[in-house]
């Protein structure tokens, strides 16, 4: 949607009372349930398993499977996905994939859906208050399209997400002795919980934390957002390499959909997972931090930046010879194996420290 076009974009009503409506009965009519009646062990732990399944459904199904293909997987994976997945009430994959390839493919410009530079509270959430084009084709998304699950799962997901994410929660909850409990809390508070922690990525990681692979765009990484979001708030990473199945990429990075999708695949149930070079990650991770450090030379700082442009100098040379020695390690083994990595990670520690350096100048050098 440009902004030219904006005044004359119908309102969509019909959404703007349920996301007015469902956090209102989601919070405050859980807490005063809770009041009233207490809450039971199992309200909450209905809330936090519907809350992992759907969540699940929407970061490693809709966006990292559907969305962005990186990785392929079994039939009975991608019901799995479409079905929670429609439980988020965050439209089919059809329409949600094709929004998002249409943000990555402008971001930051006009066509994308949910762009920043028309403020925050426009990426989070009121650009879902407008009607999209009636006569909607579809064509950008074929693969999706040609996809008989994702087919169906279109015509039926409001169903799916009404019967399944608010019937199927009632349903355990007079099971469990309260039927009005489990709508609210496997329900309504679930819906909004998941609402907008999914978002958060399109707002708060566009405007608040780190961008050390590329600053062409407003995506950043930012660990808060990915703690709520099942690994989704490296944002800048995911922005610079969209095909990758990860957006956490060191191991101490909170990204439960990637050991989500690593653990199909020792089941058997994934494949093709698609990885981006660690040699690929660290040179752009260089040529961002030069273009930093080139951005803050000035006239008179020529001492100060000439020590940066050394380390990162000294970065791109070990990067250089890591590349050929990743090459030889591919026909000699072992040994050169050992010595890629060195120089990988020697790389690594000339690009932190221009960094460093970088960070610890005044403004004006």
């Amino acid at each position: 949607m440009s902004p030219g076009t904006l005044e004359t974009q119908k309102k969509d009503w019909t959404r703007i009372a349920f996301f007015v409506l469902t956090p209102l009965i989601g919070t405050v009519g859980t807490a005063a349930h809770a009041w009233r009646f207490g809450f039971r062990w199992w309200e909450p732990a209905l809330f936090l398993a519907l809350y992992a399944l759907v969540g699940v459904s929407v970061t490693a199904g809709y966006h990292r499977l559907f969305a962005h293909r990186s990785y392929e997987c079994h039939p009975a994976v991608q019901a799995f996905y479409l079905f929670f997945g429609a439980m988020a009430l965050q439209n089919s994959i059809l329409a949600w994939g094709s929004d998002h390839r249409i943000h990555h493919r402008y971001v930051d410009r006009d066509w994308d859906p949910y762009n920043i530079q028309r403020g925050g509270l426009w990426a989070h959430i009121l650009w879902i208050f407008y009607k999209g084009p009636a006569d909607r084709t579809f064509d950008d998304v074929p693969d999706l399209k040609r996809n008989r699950l994702v087919q169906w799962q279109h015509r039926h997901a409001s169903l799916i997400g009404i019967v399944g994410g608010l019937g199927l929660p009632t349903l355990i909850g007079w099971a469990m002795g309260s039927a009005l409990g489990g709508l609210l809390w496997g329900g309504f508070l679930r819906i909004v919980v998941v609402h907008h922690t999914t978002f958060f990525v399109n707002s708060i990681a566009h405007l608040y934390g780190s961008r050390p692979y590329t600053e062409a765009n407003s995506a950043r990484d930012n660990a808060w957002v990915a703690l709520l979001t099942n690994g989704e708030g490296y944002h800048n990473f995911h922005h610079r390499f969209p095909a990758d199945f990860r957006n956490g990429i060191r191991w101490y990075q909170w990204d439960p959909s990637k050991w989500w999708i690593r653990g199909l695949r020792v089941l058997g149930l994934a494949r093709g997972l698609r990885s981006t070079p660690a040699l690929v990650i660290e040179r752009s991770r260089l040529e961002t931090a030069r273009a930093r450090a080139e951005s803050r030379a000035g006239a008179g700082a020529a001492h100060p930046i000439e020590a940066v442009r050394h380390h990162l100098d000294a970065a791109h040379h070990a990067l250089e010879r890591a590349a050929v020695l990743w090459a030889e390690a591919r026909e000699k083994g072992r040994r050169s194996w050992r010595e890629y990595r060195e120089q990988l990670a020697l790389a690594r520690r000339k690009r932190a420290e221009a960094l460093r350096m970088l960070g610890s100048m005044p403004e004006g050098v």
